[in-house]
């Protein structure tokens, strides 16, 4: 049999362990036919066999990013840039903020998002007053890096009906000043507010938002994504279309909310697993906490610096509750759980359900997973969870996560060395758009545990490069029960490869976020090359 495309000369990277060595991987339609030296693969390559010398670049399996947010980050395309960087300082956010009023017509919102306050000159958050130097022409919604807080300018405010007398809403603060005055931060549930008052895109709005994302994780070398939070049928129906119609850029896995749509999904019999290698239903997923830089991420022990355990998302009986109806529903379920309380309660309601109704290979998964102990990390090898850490965190937010915490209560925060010394899989993820897309640089943090300053945190969580690219290749796909179909180079298996510009055993360690990615292939078809990349 001839392969319809091969490519030779290179380190193959398969993601398989204790596999032999590779330098070249063949391809007939979407399947890979054979992985091996050149010699082995020659004979696949017949008189239309497309072929790419790799001249000593490195391929991998197609990145699988675990947990992200592909419609947040191509409707965030269009949005104010408030990354910091680029942005240094809140007079900074001020001025892009009012370039973009200056362009749109008065009355209509405008949506930054990026910031943290770690990161800024003033160290701090920024205000209403700050928002309205930029205009009062025009409602501002400012969201931070985390997508757990947000500032609205005045207008916004007053649009959302928040002002002295509002309370607090459960799940959420109103941030005051001395005389009880909102100074427009909005922590978590009160940040919905105004965010209910945004219009909501049309489903050609989101399709194409889906497109513009695809491009961005096509580039990185991403070529699954597991979608984290789908509420609204527009959103799903925006997914199905693209499939329906062969334009889905990159395969997706969809987390359904429990509060939007489970029972939906109930009454129609959707679980888990339906769908195709394309588009398929993921787990049922509830917030349970917050975030760290928000201080929101609810904890076992007070932030440092503010006194507060932070928030639950709900009362925590009921959120037990919706975890075991969703169980009960024959879902995979998961919960965003960032604090170490906010964990232990998850790990209550899953040996809860499973207490209940017994499943063998459940593969529940805790979404970021991020501060633990080593009770927690005991129970979570017990129950067989499936950890989903968000691989560059430290990278962007080391520095919030110290000051609220500190080193010591750090100590298993990722633990991706920890994981797999217990037995545990854990599967990478970004959670774009709140870092970047980038698989590289979530590798480079696995591998080194330094942030953008170069400081490193706990260096016994490091792990090897290749353990780090099957972190964040063949565990993804277990984390969404797709380990026969994807995540490594294997005859039989789905023909989605990454190459690399170069051979990653040459780069150093602490420079592999740099590295680009040359070619992309999804379903045998080359879908992106870097321009002079061929």
């Amino acid at each position: 049999m001839h392969a319809t495309l091969v490519l030779f000369g290179g380190h193959v990277v398969t993601a398989v362990p204790g596999a032999s060595p590779a330098t070249a991987v063949a391809i007939s339609g979407n399947r890979i036919v054979a992985v091996g030296s050149d010699v082995a693969v020659r004979p696949f390559v017949g008189p239309t066999t497309e072929t790419i010398d790799l001249r000593g670049r490195t391929v991998t399996p197609g990145f699988n990013d675990a947990h992200c947010h592909p419609l947040a980050l191509g409707l965030s395309l269009r949005e104010v840039d408030a990354r910091t960087p680029p942005n240094r300082s809140i007079e900074d956010l001020v001025e892009r903020i009012a370039e973009r009023a200056s362009m749109q017509p008065p009355g209509t919102w405008i949506v930054a998002r990026g910031y943290d306050q770690a990161h800024l000159a003033e160290r701090r958050h920024p205000t209403r007053d700050d928002l309205d130097r930029a205009t009062t022409q025009h409602p501002v919604l400012l969201v931070r890096a985390c997508g757990h807080i947000g500032v609205a300018n005045s207008l916004a405010l007053q649009l959302a009906g928040i002002g002295s007398t509002t309370p607090d809403p459960p799940g959420g603060t109103i941030d005051r000043a001395s005389d009880g005055t909102p100074t427009g931060v909005l922590r978590e549930s009160a940040l919905h507010l105004v965010r209910a008052k945004l219009p909501e895109p049309t489903v050609a709005e989101l399709a194409d938002a889906l497109r513009r994302a695809g491009e961005t994780f096509l580039r990185f070398g991403v070529t699954s994504v597991q979608e984290a939070g789908i509420r609204r049928a527009e959103e799903f129906l925006a997914y199905q279309t693209l499939a329906r119609d062969g334009r889905l850029p990159v395969r997706a896995s969809l987390m359904i909310l429990i509060d939007d749509l489970l029972e939906t999904c109930r009454e129609l019999g959707l679980r888990t697993g339906f769908g195709d290698s394309w588009l398929r239903i993921g787990p049922a997923k509830l917030f349970l906490d917050g975030s760290i830089g928000g201080r929101t991420a609810r904890m076992s022990r007070p932030y440092l610096d503010r006194g507060t355990l932070g928030l639950w998302m709900d009362d925590p009986e009921a959120m037990k509750r919706k975890i075991v109806q969703a169980h009960l529903a024959g879902f995979q379920c998961c919960a965003h759980a960032i604090g170490d309380a906010a964990i232990e309660l998850l790990l209550d309601a899953f040996e809860e359900a499973l207490r209940r109704q017994p499943r063998a290979d459940h593969r529940h998964r805790i979404e970021h997973c991020s501060i633990l102990r080593p009770d927690l990390i005991d129970r979570i090898a017990r129950l067989g969870a499936v950890p989903i850490p968000g691989t560059t965190f430290l990278h962007d937010f080391q520095e919030v996560y110290l000051s609220g915490l500190g080193h010591e209560r750090l100590r298993y925060a990722y633990a991706l060395r920890t994981f797999p010394d217990r037995g545990i899989v854990a599967a990478a993820s970004s959670d774009t758009p709140v870092c970047s897309p980038s698989a590289m640089l979530g590798i480079q943090t696995m591998v080194t545990r330094r942030n953008a300053a170069g400081h490193t945190l706990w260096p016994e969580e490091c792990i090897a490069l290749e353990e780090a690219i099957r972190v964040y290749t063949a565990n993804g796909a277990y984390a969404s029960f797709e380990e026969q179909k994807k995540g490594t180079l294997e005859p039989g298996k789905l023909a989605d490869l990454a190459v690399l510009e170069t051979d990653l055993r040459s780069v150093a360690p602490a420079e592999l976020g740099r590295v680009s990615v040359d070619c992309t292939i999804v379903d045998g078809r080359i879908a992106y090359v870097r321009p002079g990349a061929v």
